[in-house]
């Protein structure tokens, strides 16, 4: 009876944490369809600006700019956008909306940030400037605010909350 109660009691532990960790399973897969779902909401709302493409995005380490980057976040989302083109020439209007538009584009990193477990800040760089994109990033009180522009004549590596154009 003794031998028969302590295999019960093994195969019910044994259930239970094979339970929980289907659970866990499960919440991260449903976390990166949710991340998905976000990013590609986030393209379809950039591109209802009127001649405006979002020619690629793509994932940057945060670990190749920053070392104090948000712990547990190392990922940084880049929107690059471009414009129409009418006559072989692109229609340059919707950019400069989009780019003139921080609240637009702080309201889509919040919602990437929030719902992509991994990702700590979002950018948004276009042809008419490449090399000197939007970025705005996790911040150690919990916001989702705008990186700051800083010389990069100093030659010392940014912090966490700023940006150079390169």
């Amino acid at each position: 009876m003794q031998r028969k109660f302590s295999q019960l009691t093994a195969i019910l532990v044994f259930g239970l944490v094979n339970i929980m960790a289907l659970s866990t399973t499960v919440k991260a897969q449903d976390s990166e369809v949710h991340c998905r779902n976000v990013i590609a909401n986030a393209k379809n709302r950039l591109q209802k600006v009127p001649n405006v493409l979002v020619e690629q995005v793509w994932t940057r380490n945060n670990k190749e700019n920053y070392s104090d980057f948000p712990q547990g976040r190392p990922i940084e989302y880049i929107f690059y956008l471009t414009g129409s083109k009418h006559n072989g020439r692109m229609i340059e209007i919707g950019i400069k909306k989009v780019e003139n538009s921080p609240q637009f584009l702080k309201f889509i990193s919040q919602e990437i940030i929030n719902k992509c477990n991994s990702v700590s800040s979002v950018s948004f760089g276009n042809v008419l400037s490449p090399g000197c994109g939007r970025i705005f990033g996790l911040m150690p009180d919990g916001t989702v605010n705008e990186f700051q522009d800083v010389d990069v004549s100093s030659g010392r590596q940014l912090k966490w909350g700023e940006s150079f154009c390169n």
